[in-house]
């Protein structure tokens, strides 16, 4: 918000304007969360991110746990259209692999929320990530593997409920244990976020790294 932009005031009766300032305090969400935590965040930060009044936030999401479930739900929306997308492709495992380095990626801000709160904490925000991201990639995955199993393009003697579990793990560690990679293996965002990255995971997955 720049010093002249003064915070918008009272709540908007155009319902595609109400959807629009609702869009901007989760947009708000997303950006703080780039520099902050979530247990840092402020109500007043949030609606002055998202250059309103404090009181919208109470009347779109009730406080700020209500932000940012929101937010987890509305990535889990844009998780689901990328599996729909995956489903239809010809290299299907392949695709998978690129989407959710791409995904992960574009969503740093919110795989840093998971990290910090989520996988350690016990609150609602645990209960809507593990009901949403998760739980749908644990449903679709293992499907696909054992789909390419009986293709013939992965062995077919390894559980696919485990092969699943390592590759999400594979693709999503870079992105959580941020410090350790960046500090020790030297290893930037970039790196991770490109299509290097994802054709190398793609590769160790499928090949192996044994001749």
């Amino acid at each position: 918000m720049t010093q002249s932009a003064k915070p918008k005031r009272g709540r908007p009766a155009d319902p595609a304007l109400q959807e629009k300032r609702r869009e901007d305090l989760l947009d708000a969400a997303f950006e703080l969360l780039r520099h902050k935590s979530y247990r840092s965040i402020t109500i007043r930060e949030l609606a002055s991110q998202a250059n309103t009044q404090s009181a919208m936030i109470k009347y779109y999401f009730s406080d700020k746990q209500g932000v940012f479930l929101a937010l987890l739900e509305r990535v889990a929306k844009h998780q689901q259209a990328d599996f729909e997308a995956v489903m239809e492709a010809d290299e299907p495992l392949k695709m998978f692999i690129h989407r959710s380095v791409k995904f992960f990626a574009k969503n740093q801000p919110v795989t840093r929320l998971i990290a910090d709160e989520v996988i350690a904490g016990d609150s609602e925000l645990k209960k809507v990530f593990i009901a949403t991201l998760p739980k749908r990639t644990a449903e679709m995955l293992p499907k696909l593997i054992a789909a390419e199993q009986a293709a013939g393009r992965i062995r077919a003697d390894m559980n696919p409920k485990w092969l699943g579990f390592s590759l999400i793990n594979m693709i999503i560690t870079p992105f959580v244990a941020v410090p350790v990679r960046e500090q020790v293996w030297q290893i930037s965002h970039e790196e991770i976020a490109s299509d290097a990255w994802a054709e190398h995971v793609y590769r160790i997955f499928t090949e192996g790294a044994v001749q």
